[in-house]
């Protein structure tokens, strides 16, 4: 079977990959040899940010299993496929554990998301999520990958998304019908035709648009100036889902979703023997590439050298050795200015924005009664507070990523390939522990209590007009003590109220205060703990790949040393040792091209 030959070819290079000791080839290598194994058909669902790849998901699969909408956006690779049951798992990797020793935890299938966000609020490494549900689109093996967002998102979500597309059998790149593809949208395209040449671009949202047609035939040109072969399909997922919902099959048609169905049920099944053979064939042909790169080196190495050639290659390696330690102290003098600053200045941040809500706050009680506004004013205030906190910890995931190009920056450029891998900030939710501002008290006031405080006002009137109109020779009580006493009767009521008014809103701006001093304590220590965390990341990432680049050094200088010590001898039969290996990598290399060919037997 062609599935034993394609395994025994990967143990073999496995195993080349294991005596040279490279563990990166050897786990790429083992989850290939799972990949091979694994009759799914996997396409990957492509594209930039908000462009309706997780509702064009849900809707080939006519469920809402990939959370979407204008405030959702993927950071996760989140996989699709059959099961009996509807099912839901967390994939994590241990590094610690090998290249691919995965742990699955299963969790609730409607709160995937959640779970995601809170593993990596507490820094798990969540590789991917899994969902399984009962749809017939799905039972013969088509599963569907809803991948981050690329090309004009952080290059870290652009690894994520290529570090899987090798291993897809067909990509769906998504760009809405609104406009036509980018710049970053045609690069990542050509990156990934590299890696999996089987694309189709899915334009949705087509009912959003009446010039979707013009769209598709720019694209169109687009795709063939690039030289990029693929099929187009304008579609639109919210049409799609009414039709499910309403069972219209002309409504249906009208979706385009019947031709994207075609595509991914039929055309792929007939090429997926074809499809496994070129991933084989990649990533077996690069691994062997770098071993027999890192042979040649080594065979190179045999020839005697005299003692001022090994001399100088000592001190170059010692050298390397000391500007990396110099090195190692600057960045982390950067990474430590830099988490101080973040410290500093988003506490600041967030102050200066609670700030000008209190500010408000004030305005509106200046001139407002609280009692008949509090409902709708908590409702506003709780409002502006989130908005502070969305627009602090928006900057504090640029300055996130700005830090993390700082301390790179101070890093060899040979180093630098792979870059930091920074879960995205998440927005704290202080309401939930922070009780609600208190209604202002003395809200009550009385009719009877009205009563008395106007007949206190008008007793003084009453009394000292009716003595003064005595001397005219008028009783206490006539029409001029009587009106005097209504008067300041009134004015005395008017001048309680007002006090209380007054009284209210101080009150009702105290307790606002207290409030908003309650959040920022919340949201202080939220930032904190998630500043931490982009600490320990950073610091994580960079010390590895400090120590790799010190392991190498110091490998370095063994093996002169060692080479210097070595008699002819040795180095002969070293030589011969080397040059067999190579014979025997050749010979693998000549099967690899024979992948391609369909000409590939079990040896």
């Amino acid at each position: 079977m062609i599935e034993t030959a394609l395994v025994e070819l990967i143990d073999r290079a496995t195993a080349e990959c294991a005596e040279q000791q490279r563990a990166d080839l050897h786990g790429r290598l083992r989850q290939i040899r799972t990949r091979v194994l694994d009759p799914t058909q996997l396409v990957l669902v492509v594209g930039e940010s908000k462009q309706g790849k997780s509702a064009l998901v849900n809707a080939i699969v006519n469920a809402p299993v990939c959370p979407s909408g204008d405030d959702v956006t993927t950071t996760v690779p989140t996989l699709v496929r059959y099961a009996d049951e509807p099912t839901a798992l967390l994939i994590e990797q241990e590094p610690a554990q090998g290249p691919i020793a995965l742990d699955r935890t299963p969790v609730p299938i409607d709160q995937v998301r959640e779970h995601m966000e809170r593993a990596a609020a507490n820094g798990r490494p969540v590789t991917r999520g899994e969902i399984g549900i009962p749809r017939a689109v799905l039972q013969n093996g088509l599963a569907l990958m809803d991948t981050p967002g690329v090309g004009s998102v952080s290059s870290f979500l652009t690894s994520t998304t290529l570090s899987v597309v090798a291993e897809a059998d067909a990509l769906l790149m998504v760009s809405d019908s609104t406009q036509e593809l980018t710049t970053n949208e045609l690069a990542f395209l050509k990156q990934a035709t590299a890696l999996c040449p089987n694309i189709a671009l899915v334009m949705p949202k087509i009912d959003r648009t009446p010039h979707w047609r013009k769209v598709l035939e720019v694209n169109r040109k687009h795709l063939s100036n690039a030289g990029i072969s693929a099929k187009l399909f304008p579609v639109s997922a919210d049409i799609r889902m009414r039709a499910m919902q309403a069972r219209n099959t002309n409504l249906n048609a009208e979706s385009g979703f019947p031709q994207l169905l075609e595509f991914l049920q039929t055309e792929l099944a007939g090429q997926h023997e074809q499809f496994t053979r070129r991933l084989v064939a990649h990533n077996v042909s690069e691994a062997l590439t770098q071993i027999n790169d890192s042979l040649r080196a080594e065979l190179a190495a045999q020839n005697p050298r005299t003692a001022a050639e090994t001399l100088v290659e000592l001190e170059t390696a010692q050298r390397r050795a000391e500007d990396l330690r110099r090195i190692s102290g600057h960045w982390q003098k950067t990474l430590n200015d830099g988490i101080s600053e973040l410290f500093t200045d988003i506490e600041y941040d967030f102050r200066e924005r609670t700030w000008a809500v209190l500010h408000e706050v004030n305005e509106i009680f200046e001139v407002a009664d609280p009692l008949p506004i509090w409902e709708d004013f908590t409702r506003w205030l709780q409002a502006r507070l989130t908005d502070a906190i969305t627009e602090t910890f928006g900057w504090l995931e640029q300055r996130q990523q700005r830090l993390a190009e700082m301390v790179a920056e101070q890093m060899p450029p040979q180093q630098m390939s792979r870059p930091p891998e920074l879960n995205p900030v998440l927005m704290p939710e202080p309401f939930d522990d922070v009780p609600q501002p208190k209604l202002p008290t003395g809200a009550d006031y009385k009719n009877f209590d009205q009563v008395l405080t106007g007949l206190r006002g008008s007793y003084g009137g009453v009394l000292m007009f009716g003595l003064i109109t005595t001397m005219a020779g008028l009783p206490l009580m006539n029409v001029v003590s009587i009106s005097a006493g209504v008067l300041l009767g009134t004015k005395s009521l008017k001048e309680e109220k007002d006090m209380r008014l007054r009284r209210r809103q101080t009150e009702a701006k105290s307790n606002v205060q207290r409030h908003i001093e309650q959040v920022i304590f919340q949201v202080n220590k939220d930032s904190k703990d998630t500043i931490r965390a982009i600490h320990k990341a950073l610091h994580k990432h960079f010390t590895r790949i400090t120590e790799d680049a010190q392991m190498e050094i110091s490998q370095s200088i063994q093996a002169i040393k060692r080479s210097a010590e070595r008699s002819a001898v040795d180095r002969d039969q070293r030589a011969r040792e080397i040059k067999q290996k190579l014979e025997e990598i050749t010979v693998l290399r000549r099967r690899v091209t024979q992948l391609t060919q369909n000409r590939i037997t079990a040896a």
